[in-house]
């Protein structure tokens, strides 16, 4: 309950439109904590237990928001919400080293849609008989890494294009002028 409110105070304090960005810390906090103590009669947080407290939502929270925008990404045809957060479960607490999971759910649902917390989905990798047809920015699964570099296809090289054919071309008819001219000199002298 306390962490919602710590949400709730952040949110409306750093996000009005009044005063906006152009706070400093100590006084953001005081205004903070006040909001928080308006919520929470008779809390005993100070501003900088606030803060800190607020250093570790933060860092949880936006774990929280990559993991999502992950699971976004590898949305399956069929799959729905629920495998989506499981998804994600799967790679917040893989993100933490396997140890835990994300647990601050209310406090997702406060800021959710504040600018630093929104997820921007960019779409599945379009996939074709398990070939990726493009390159999938976010994807860091070992099983999307590409092929090796000593691969056995070997690349063939490039047939000449027209202009260079040309201009060969060109230069040998100026070759043979050239040597037609001097064997003509030759001759004459």
């Amino acid at each position: 309950m306390e962490d919602v409110s710590l949400c709730e105070a952040w949110l409306q304090i750093c996000h009005c439109p009044v005063s906006g960005n152009e706070m400093k810390f100590f006084h953001m906090w005081k205004k903070i904590h006040a909001k928080f103590c308006e919520k929470i009669p008779g809390s005993t947080r100070t501003e900088m237990a606030l803060s800190s407290r607020w250093k570790i939502l933060n860092k949880e929270l936006g774990k929280w928001r990559d993991a999502l925008a992950k699971a976004m990404d590898n949305y399956r045809s069929g799959e729905n919400l629920t495998n989506k957060m499981i998804q994600a479960q799967m790679w917040f607490g893989a993100t933490g080293g396997g140890k835990k999971s994300f647990n601050h759910h209310e406090c997702w649902e406060v800021v959710k849609y504040c600018k630093r917390f929104i997820i921007i989905p960019t779409g599945p990798a379009v996939v074709l008989n398990e070939t990726p047809l493009r390159d999938s920015m976010t994807s860091d699964s070992p099983l999307d890494s590409p092929m090796s570099q000593d691969s056995p296809i070997e690349k063939e090289p490039r047939p000449i294009g027209r202009k260079a054919a040309k201009a060969k071309k060109a230069g040998n008819s100026s070759n043979n002028n050239s040597n037609f001219w001097r064997k003509l000199q030759g001759k004459t002298a």
